[in-house]
């Protein structure tokens, strides 16, 4: 799920300390191939100072806000987020391979080019044997991943099916994914 989790994420951030201690933090178009987690970028600049270093790579998402007179009319405690989030341990290693970073960076644009309407991406297409060349492509292992997810499994089933129907009940947009995910979760 953490997996499947992470190769949705709109937004991935990566964190690691340049050579001198710095912190740097970047935000990434990330895809998962093969068990890595994977991004392309330009040859020069922080993150390829990141390359042979340790890094943590994050993705979170607000399931829904729960205000707290969904479960008391008057106590403000129990307002809370419900949420899911995933962080990824590793080594930031650079891709060499030419066809390997070309399978990169086709995933990248199945990802998020789903219509299609490019020709694909080869290592050794006319198109792309410059960009396959000259990009920094990236990986880190997803050996050392950890997901958390907090869907009301501390609640009482009384108290998750309150919860439900007043997610239900205000219906804004991300409600019905939020009904959805509580419900497997529990």
């Amino acid at each position: 799920e953490a997996t499947a989790f992470l190769a949705c994420a709109p937004v991935v951030h990566m964190v690691g300390t340049a050579l001198d201690g710095t912190p740097i933090l970047k935000t990434i178009h990330a895809v998962v191939v093969e068990g890595l987690l994977c991004f392309h970028s330009s040859p020069v600049g922080e993150k390829t100072s990141l390359v042979g270093r340790e890094v943590v790579v994050s993705a979170e998402e607000i399931v829904a806000e729960v205000p707290s007179y969904f479960m008391d009319p008057e106590r403000a405690c129990p307002a809370t987020t419900l949420y899911r989030s995933i962080q990824v341990h590793g080594t930031l290693e650079e891709v060499t391979d030419r066809q390997e970073k070309a399978r990169v960076l086709q995933a990248l644009m199945i990802r998020f080019q789903p219509e299609g309407r490019h020709v694909p991406i080869t290592a050794d297409h006319p198109l792309y044997r410059a960009a396959v060349q000259g990009l920094l492509v990236a990986k880190v292992s997803l050996e050392r991943m950890d997901g958390k997810a907090k869907l009301a499994q501390n609640r009482k089933p009384a108290e998750r099916q309150q919860l439900l129907e007043q997610l239900w009940q205000r219906g804004r947009p991300q409600d019905a994914q939020a009904v959805e995910l509580i419900r497997r979760a529990n």
